[in-house]
Order: structure tokens, then C-alpha cells, then sequence
């Protein structure tokens, strides 16, 4: 990964390895902060005490299951070599973390700032004392326990079972996506977790998959080294699952290109350049056979794999075709639509071949406008389709939308807009023509919207997006991407839904599932979701505005030079994410989000059964993070002309201050913060030096004031 010469963020401590180990004690071993800082254990150990940590204690699991919180943690902070020592990660193994698991890489900005090393030196008494008076700041945190995180699904629910039919598919709330079947599928996916989806009467689960780990790879032989131990491990998987009618399904992007330092030996094979990649070209015979032998051979050995969900336009770099703008000298005239229903068409004949009952799932993600698709070439890329495979499409995919009188459309990951377009109706009536089965995937529970709460309690536009569908004659579902997989009651409203048909009614099931609470739990949702129908919605939104951290976000009065991040890093740039609205329009259809949920929020407060009471905190954590939104875009604006706005900035950071310390009381709750392909996108270290933070930008704007 290249590296860049960046403003790093400002110091909030007297000394910058006081960060380190703010921010890394008790997630890391202590041994190897010491090892970063060329200092002993035993003196971190002290520093620790020194900063009020005494509380925590060092815990297996957030390395093991938070190594990606530690390594965004310290992008900004530390050398390469030195995140990889901290999490115990081969600089190789780091280099694959970045880049297979979800994006990370792109997430983190694209490159690794230039950060010098840093050396313990012992803290004078100028600076202890003002390291004193940091720690005395937070003394009122003290009896609240932060020691709750990754305490998931602990308790063993009841077995109720469930002869539901169809599909209805999340992906696992703990599943990792870089490599995860080099691990027990029991590490995030234990049975407790699979007993309360059968409950809530999900019947599969997908897994991310990589075809080179799963089977022999005869391009390169060091990648699928260990495809036995994969094997193994996704065969236990399924086995476990099928116990409670669950099954697994591999999500496959293939055939993936190859890095150039292997694929040099196979010059006429691979085509297209992506630049430190080659595709396998996939007008030679060799990597069609490659395709079928991979999958046949996976499935002969474990033929209860529920089957096959594929990307098979866009994604990672894999066929020649898989983005426009080929320029592979054997296939640069090759329709993108044929290579694609023919990569479908391969595991499907594989699959069946072996003997297995698999499916395999076409997504539709990509055969669009998006990829430079014509209506034809997508009309003529489904019925290239076989009849056995599967039709999938995201159903708010190009659904124009309205918010403040401005227009935009719908790419994904949208639950405030409910679909089906017209274009995914077009889609799915064609295939359902052509005699082949078709589900729709839709995005419950969470999205991108606001993806650090595991359920957004908006059962009426839930509701809404399943009528739609149905209509349509859809009742098979991808229920989430990544995101969206906890076991919540929207899970079991969707599957009630299903079962009940036409009887089933909102009204009845709110009392069915809450009780007493239930007519309290429905005003709730219709007010949250009245206000989500007003949140401006936009691709640029979702992905780089201030939501996804929330109140950890780090502000600065100076001007941040750094762009805005995929669902990470929100700099100052408040121009990209509120495209394609006007200020003025963001911040007011902002407002009216907020002030819908915040009474939403309240009403749930009041209630005392254990699932509303759990519905009340992810309501308010999710308020917190739409209000911390608009306050850094106000924010982010005003601070342009500082001398001009600084009462109202400070206004702003006071109001910022307040629910920063709100969350403080809120994340030792161990889903808040947690999405599977990030992990926590902060822990209550993120928020006090947030806090820290925002008392130093009140000291300069004093200072400003004087002059």
C-alpha cells in the first residue's frame, strides 16, 4: 500500500505514546505495546494505572475478533510494522486483512499515512499533572462496565424449530469476511446464534467465499495450501446448521485475477490488466475448467452446501468483462452478459454433476446502468441464465427518490426508501417468465444508514417493502448484506409475515411479540419511521457522511486535508456526503429525522420488557449518531469562517459534548458500535478522547475570542 504525507490528527495527551497506550491497553498484550514504545511491560503497566485504566483488563477476543477496531484505531497513529506487531499479524497477513476483508484497505483511505515511530520518554511534572486532570475528567464513568464487549448470544435459547418454507438468507452477525473458514465456524457461528435464527425463522446463512482457499488452485499452488482445513471446517458449518434447518451458502466473486508476481507463468491464460493484477481470461478453455473442477470437487465432498450466491459484475477484479473497459487482447469484444450467465451457468452444472441439491443464486448486483448495461443486455444476460439458477436482485436498486423537493436514485442499502424500482420489477418479471425462481434482496434490521446499532426498530417501513414485494409475487429474500444479521423481532416479523400470507397483520404481531407493550412499541415505530422516511438518503451519504462513527468522529478547527472514507473515517469535507442535496436542504431533512426519532426514542425509554427495553437503546444510540451527522456538517461549514461563527460552533461542540458523554452510558452495551466487516467502530477510549477533544477546540476558540 502506497503512503502519504498527511496531517495526522491533532494531540490530545501531553505526549503522543500516551495515545498509544490510551487507545491499545487491555485490546492488546501489553508485551507488545511495550515492544512498539521500546520500553518494558512493566512501565506500561504503570502508564495504564497513570491514565485511569486500571479497570481494564486484557482480553483474548479483542484480538482475536477486534483486530480491525485496533488497526483503524491506529492508522492514523503508527507505522505499518507497528499495527501488525500489536495484533500479532505477519506484515503478509496484514497485507491480506487490508485487502480481502471487505475493503478494508479502501475503507482506511487507500494508503497508510507516513506516522514516525514513537518512543516512550518519561512524562515531567508539568505533564503529569495535566495527565492528572485528563483522568479526573472521567471519574464518572467509573461504575460503568466496558468489559461487556464480544459477550455475544452467551445464553442458550429454547429450541422451538419451524417447518417454514422459502428462502429467507442473512448473513452471520459474527461471520468475518477475509478468511473465515481458517477458523471453527463455532469462533462466529455458535450454535446459540444458530438456534435463534431457526427461531426467528431464518433458513440460511452465507458465508464469504474464496474458490483458491476451498479447492486446489493450480495457478497458484501457495493459496489454496491449506483448502483442506478450509474444508473441514465449512463441512462442521453445515453440519451444525443443517441440525436446525439452517442452510449454508457460499458467497462466491470468481474467478478472481491473479497477483502478476504469479502470473507471469501463465501468459496466454490471463488477459485484462488491473494493474498489480491479472484476470484469467475467460475465453480459455483452462479457466472454465478450473471454474467447474473447483466447485464440482467442493460439493462432491460436502454436498449439503445449501449452494452458491454469486457477484459476478464488479466486486473484486475477476473476469476480463467483470467492469467496463476491457482491454484484454482475447476477449476485449466478449459481451459482458454472456461471460457472466456463463460463470452461473458453470456452477450450476458443477454443482449438479456432483450430485448435490445446491443452488445457485445469479445477483443481479452490477448487470445494470451501474456497469454500463443496457435493458438488453440484461434482458439477454437472464434468459442466458439456466432454469435451475436462481434470480436474486436488490430491489431498491434505481428507485428514484424525493427528499426537500430535491431528487436522487437508489443504488443499495436502503431501508428509509422501501423498493421494489421499476427496474428490479422489470428485472424479476423477466426471469420469472423465463420459468426460473427469483428472490429479492432488501436490507432489514440495519444498513449503511446507520450501521453501529444491530436493529433499527422501523417495523412499518419493513412492513411497507414486504407488501411491495408481494405484490410482485416475491417472497424469498437476501435479508442483508454483511450488515443486518442480528437475530431481532424484525426477523421474526418477516417470517410471520410469510407464514400468515394475506391474515397476517402489524397490529396483531406488536401484540404477539410485545405483549402488553405491543400498542407502545407500534407508536414508537411509526414515528421513527415517519422521520427515516425524511433521512437524505444518497450513495455519497451512506458511505462517507459522519453516521458510521457517530459522536467518535475526530474534529479540528484547522482544515482537515484528508477526504471522507468509505464507512469509516468522516473528515471535514462535508461537500461529498450531502450530495446530492444543498446545505440547507441536508440539514433540514437531518433535522426532521432527528426530531422524529428522538420522540420515537423517548417512547420506548418508558417501557420495561426486556426486547423493548433492548429496541430503546439501539433507538437512542442510532438518534445519537443522526444528530452527531448534522452537528459535524454544521460544524464542518461554520468552522470556515471561524471568527465569523465561533458562538455557534461553540454551541455545536457543547451539544456534540452531551450525547458523546449519553454514549458513554450506552456502549457498554456489547452490539452497540459492532458491524461484522468492521467490528467496534469505537469503544469508550474513542469517546473520551473525543471529549478530550472537544474541550481543546473550546480553549482555542477562547483564544480566538481574545484576540
Amino acid at each position: 500500500m502506497q503512503k502519504r504525507k498527511v496531517p495526522l490528527f491533532d494531540e490530545i495527551f501531553p505526549q503522543r505514546w500516551q495515545e498509544v497506550v490510551f487507545l491499545n491497553y487491555g485490546y492488546v498484550k501489553t508485551q507488545n505495546i511495550a515492544k512498539v514504545l521500546n520500553t518494558t511491560p512493566e512501565i506500561i503497566e504503570k502508564e495504564a494505572e497513570r491514565l485511569g485504566l486500571g479497570y481494564s483488563h486484557f482480553k483474548e477476543k479483542r484480538v482475536k475478533k477486534g483486530y480491525i477496531t485496533t488497526i483503524r484505531n491506529n492508522w492514523y497513529l503508527l507505522p505499518e510494522e507497528d499495527i501488525a506487531a500489536l495484533v500479532e499479524f505477519t506484515p503478509e497477513k496484514l497485507q491480506f486483512i487490508l485487502k480481502n476483508e471487505d475493503f478494508l484497505d479502501i475503507k482506511l483511505g487507500g494508503f497508510k499515512p507516513e506516522t514516525p515511530r514513537i518512543n516512550y520518554t518519561p512524562l515531567n511534572a508539568d505533564e503529569i499533572k495535566r495527565t492528572e486532570e485528563i483522568v479526573e475528567k472521567f471519574k464518572i464513568f467509573e461504575k460503568v462496565d466496558y468489559s461487556r464487549d464480544f459477550e455475544f448470544f452467551d445464553e442458550k435459547p429454547t429450541y422451538t424449530g419451524t417447518s417454514l418454507e422459502g428462502l429467507r438468507i442473512v448473513h452471520g452477525y459474527l461471520t468475518p469476511c477475509g478468511d473465515p473458514f481458517m477458523e471453527d465456524g463455532d469462533e462466529y457461528m455458535p450454535d446459540n446464534l444458530i438456534i435463534e435464527y431457526a427461531n426467528a425463522g431464518i433458513t440460511g446463512v452465507f458465508v464469504h467465499g474464496l474458490l483458491s482457499a476451498l479447492s486446489p488452485y493450480p495457478f497458484d499452488e501457495e493459496a489454496s495450501k491449506d483448502y483442506k482445513t478450509r474444508r473441514a471446517n465449512l463441512k462442521r458449518l453445515v453440519e451444525r446448521c443443517k441440525r436446525y434447518g439452517i442452510k449454508v451458502f457460499l458467497y462466491f466473486n470468481e474467478p478472481r485475477a491473479l497477483k502478476k508476481t504469479v502470473a507471469y507463468k501463465f501468459p496466454k491464460l490471463t488477459g485484462r490488466d488491473w494493474g498489480d493484477e491479472l484476470s484469467l481470461c475467460f475465453s480459455k478453455k483452462e479457466t472454465e475448467e478450473y471454474l467447474y473442477n473447483a466447485v464440482y470437487g467442493l460439493f462432491s465432498e460436502i454436498p449439503d452446501i445449501g449452494g452458491v450466491m454469486t457477484i459476478t459484475m464488479s466486486e473484486y477484479h475477476t473476469h476480463c468483462a467483470s467492469r467496463q473497459g476491457n482491454d484484454c487482447p482475447y476477449c476485449k469484444d466478449s459481451a459482458p452478459e454472456e461471460v457472466a450467465a456463463k460463470i452461473n451457468n458453470i456452477f450450476s452444472k458443477a454443482i449438479k454433476d456432483s450430485g448435490s441439491k445446491g443452488v445457485v443464486i445469479a445477483n443481479l448486483w452490477g448487470w445494470s446502468a451501474f456497469c454500463e448495461w443496457t435493458d438488453e443486455q440484461v434482458e439477454r444476460g437472464i434468459n442466458l441464465l439456466d432454469k435451475d439458477v436462481i434470480v436474486l436482485a436488490v430491489s431498491e436498486y434505481d428507485l428514484e427518490i424525493e427528499k426537500g423537493g430535491e431528487k436522487s436514485r437508489i443504488i443499495d442499502y436502503s431501508i428509509s426508501n422501501p423498493g421494489p424500482s421499476k427496474v428490479t420489477e422489470t428485472d424479476l418479471r423477466l426471469a420469472q417468465m423465463g420459468g426460473k425462481r427469483v428472490m429479492a434482496k432488501i436490507q432489514i434490521n440495519d444498513s449503511w444508514e446507520c450501521s453501529a446499532v444491530p436493529c433499527l426498530p422501523v417495523f412499518e417501513l419493513i412492513k411497507k417493502h414486504l407488501d411491495n414485494l408481494d405484490k410482485i409475487g416475491i417472497r424469498d429474500y437476501l435479508l442483508t448484506w454483511t450488515l443486518g444479521g442480528y437475530p431481532s423481532p424484525v426477523m421474526n416479523m418477516i417470517s410471520s409475515y410469510t407464514e400468515k400470507g394475506d391474515k397476517f397483520d402489524l397490529n396483531e404481531w406488536y401484540k404477539e411479540y410485545f405483549g402488553q407493550e405491543g400498542d407502545k412499541v407500534k407508536e414508537a415505530s411509526e414515528l421513527l419511521s415517519e422521520g427515516f422516511k425524511e433521512y437524505p438518503f444518497s450513495v455519497e451519504k451512506i458511505y462517507f457522511g459522519p453516521h458510521s462513527l457517530g459522536p467518535s468522529n475526530r474534529w479540528s478547527l484547522s482544515k482537515q486535508e484528508n477526504q471522507s472514507t468509505m464507512v469509516c473515517y468522516a473528515f471535514d469535507d462535508y461537500e461529498t456526503w450531502i450530495k446530492p442535496y444543498s446545505l440547507k436542504v441536508y440539514l433540514s431533512q437531518m433535522e426532521k429525522t432527528c426530531e422524529k426519532w428522538k420522540e420515537g426514542s423517548e417512547i420506548l425509554k418508558a417501557l420495561k420488557g426486556k426486547e423493548a427495553k433492548a429496541l430503546a437503546v439501539f433507538s437512542e444510540v442510532a438518534y445519537i449518531h443522526f444528530l452527531s451527522d448534522k452537528l459535524q456538517t454544521e460544524f464542518s461549514y461554520l468552522k470556515t469562517d471561524i471568527s465569523k461563527n465561533r458562538d455557534e460552533i461553540l454551541k455545536i461542540i457543547d451539544e456534540e459534548r452531551k450525547i458523546t458523554e449519553r454514549t458513554l452510558y450506552l456502549v457498554n452495551v456489547p452490539t452497540i458500535a459492532f458491524e461484522t466487516s468492521n467490528h467496534y467502530f469505537y469503544n469508550e477510549r474513542n469517546l473520551k478522547i473525543k471529549i478530550l477533544e472537544l474541550d481543546l477546540l473550546e480553549d482555542e476558540l477562547r483564544v480566538v475570542a481574545s484576540r
